[in-house]
């Protein structure tokens, strides 16, 4: 399991003022891997944040959005509107979100499509910094957190944050890592960021977690030219999906009846094992999202211990020197959060290397004499346990 680098103590915060904020524009192209997932551009002042998304998981989206403050910096309002590229302008917006902000509270409504708006109350304190997207689709709203950082001239800072149309304030962080760089968690994942004089990013790259995107900063970005572009490709069937998709297998060895669910994250060109994907001698959740399950109605011999009918979470460990897997009792569970009072067995794996590169991870299970094999295949590395059925 990825960790955070740095444990911060979370305190009463103020909002650093804007009102010397120098008017600033630009853009941001986001990948993971070799794809493209968004591009965005904005321009900002002291009293707003205006901006346009493309993004294009698990679909093409476009994706306007306006932050507004006060003089003294704190937000006093935050609308994005989502629509399918090419909707006519009188169509409704697929999901249109408001949020007002007074004292230390918010009303949050959300309309989704022509369903009616549904609308809630908040404790969001004063100080919160409004929060686009996430780092799929956005990284104006973390240039919001590496500007109050600056402003705050403190050797770190935790930051509360709210992601539009979000239920609850979540805690973010900011570190210095040199004069032009920040570490930024922003609650699940580390991002290394580089920064200029003003505070502007200029471009990140992730250093631990699950959300492994990187982004550069470039001058503008033709939101509706690449909006066509995207949708054109997605109806051609080259459309990015969602990131990491959700698969199950099931088989039958042996009379026994085995099932397992599991994330399916892709190579997208990048450096998987050894990396910050996925760590040497870390416990990695063997997957992505939530974490493996694994359900066998008969025992199974496997590595040498007996393993009782029922229901688990796999989890393992790569190392270059080999894998271990482990079995856990816990189930349901999201996959960063591996508790290891609950771990039951570490077993063994064998590796191997494979012909050629696998794209997308796949866990697979093989019939085998009395018994099965269970494999695990990404890139070009295969790890593998052998079991039999009681």
């Amino acid at each position: 399991m990825n960790r955070v680098p740095y444990l911060l103590v979370l305190g009463g915060l103020a909002a650093a003022p804007l009102a010397a904020q120098r008017p600033s524009s630009g853009a941001f192209v986001i990948r993971l891997g070799s794809d493209t997932t968004a591009v965005e551009r904005y321009t900002r002042t002291a009293a707003r944040l205006e901006g346009d998304v493309v993004a294009r998981a698990p679909r093409t989206t476009v994706r306007h959005y306006v932050i507004d403050f006060a003089p003294n910096g704190n937000v006093t309002r935050g609308e994005l509107v989502v629509r399918l590229p090419g909707a006519p302008a009188t169509a409704a917006p697929t999901q249109r979100v408001v949020v007002t902000f007074t004292g230390d509270s918010a009303v949050v409504e959300v309309r989704r499509d022509t369903a009616a708006v549904q609308t809630r109350r908040i404790a969001v304190p004063a100080g919160t910094v409004p929060m686009v997207g996430g780092a799929a689709s956005t990284f104006a709203s973390f240039e919001l957190l590496a500007q109050r950082f600056r402003s705050a001239h403190s050797d770190s800072l935790p930051i509360r944050a709210l992601y539009l149309g979000g239920a609850n304030p979540t805690m973010m962080a900011a570190k210095p890592l040199g004069r032009d760089s920040l570490w930024i968690y922003d609650g699940n994942d580390v991002f290394h960021v580089r920064i200029d004089n003003n505070g502007l990013i200029q471009g990140a790259l992730p250093v631990s977690g699950t959300q492994q995107f990187t982004v550069t900063r470039v001058a503008t970005v033709d939101i509706d030219g690449l909006a066509t572009a995207f949708a054109a490709r997605e109806r051609n069937g080259q459309g990015l999906g969602a990131l990491s998709t959700r698969d199950t297998v099931r088989a039958t060895v042996a009379g026994a009846a085995l099932w397992i669910d599991y994330g399916r994250p892709a190579k997208r060109g990048r450096v998987i094992f050894g990396s910050t994907i996925v760590p040497w001698g870390e416990v990695w959740r063997t997957g992505a999202n939530a974490a493996t399950q694994f359900r066998t109605d008969h025992d199974l011999d496997i590595g040498g211990i007996r393993l009782p009918a029922g229901f688990y979470t796999l989890w393992t460990i790569p190392t270059q020197a080999g894998w271990k897997l482990l079995i856990n009792s816990e189930t349901g569970q999201w996959g960063t959060a591996h508790r290891v009072d609950r771990d039951l067995f570490q077993l063994d794996m064998r590796t191997a290397t494979l012909p050629s590169a696998v794209e997308r991870f796949v866990i697979a299970v093989a019939s085998e004499g009395q018994g099965g094999v269970l494999k695990l295949q990404w890139d070009t590395t295969e790890a593998s346990i052998p079991f039999t059925v009681r």
